[in-house]
């Protein structure tokens, strides 16, 4: 993410929580996420565009040490150091650019939720993937949650909390502007990258292997029935990408 984009989620402050709280995607993203991780007890983890703190939160409850969070927006780590639901022993939050992240340490696992899509050029997407990649051991994996190109304008995300607006053409990416569905409705934009994009720039940046997942979705309940889940499969928001060293 760059401080351009920082600059977005100063500005949005606490209500992205409300919209990552409340989306039906972000619950899929998350339990997605939670499947991936596996054993994390004792290993060391980093946390990149961490926001206000949720994952890396989730990953020191899972036994992860140290665990870092990273966010280039200084109101995003503001939120994640006075998050009432505390921040568990072990945990550093960092504010910083991805795409020119200093050297932090040499970690087992690196999370990335909705990172990479705020590359406003191939040369910076390369960037941020090398900066992950030169803070991970030899044997260290990424897992990223990444947007699928979008629907717009034949279809769109809105029954599971994003609402697509506009598709901005670049000299490289198409810019997606696009809002969370809350009241009132929280607006973003990023970039809309292939998925081959993200695994060209990973393995030029020098991870061996890159692996692409679905999205899973949580077991229905009283507010997202089998069906609601059903269709959301049909039109994910994201796919799992998992890199390693």
């Amino acid at each position: 993410m760059t401080p351009a984009q920082g600059e977005q989620y100063d500005a949005i402050g606490a209500r992205f929580e409300e919209s990552k709280s409340t989306a039906a995607f972000s619950a899929a993203d998350t339990y997605t996420l939670r499947a991936a991780l596996g054993d994390v007890s004792g290993r060391s983890a980093l946390d990149l565009a961490c926001g206000y703190g949720y994952n890396t939160r989730l990953l020191a409850e899972r036994g992860a040490r140290p665990v870092v969070g990273v966010d280039v927006s200084h109101e995003m780590i503001r939120l994640a150091e006075k998050h009432p639901a505390g921040s568990p022993t072990g945990i550093e939050y960092v504010v910083a650019d991805v795409a020119e992240l200093p050297a932090l340490g040499r970690f087992d696992l690196a999370t990335a939720v909705y990172l990479f899509n705020y590359a406003p050029s191939r040369a910076v997407l390369r960037a941020m993937f090398g900066s992950v990649r030169a803070n991970l051991s030899d044997d260290g994996r990424l897992l990223a949650i990444v947007p699928n190109p979008a629907p717009f304008p034949h279809g769109n995300y809105e029954e599971f909390g994003l609402r697509l607006l506009e598709r901005v053409l670049g000299p490289e990416v198409p810019l997606i502007r696009q809002e969370f569905t809350t009241d009132p409705p929280t607006p973003l934009e990023d970039y809309e990258w292939q998925l081959a994009d993200y695994e060209r720039a990973a393995v030029g940046a020098g991870f061996g292997a890159v692996h692409w997942s679905p999205i899973r979705t949580p077991p229905p309940d009283a507010d997202r029935d089998r069906s609601f889940w059903r269709r959301y499969r049909r039109h994910p928001v994201s796919s799992l990408m998992t890199c390693t060293a």
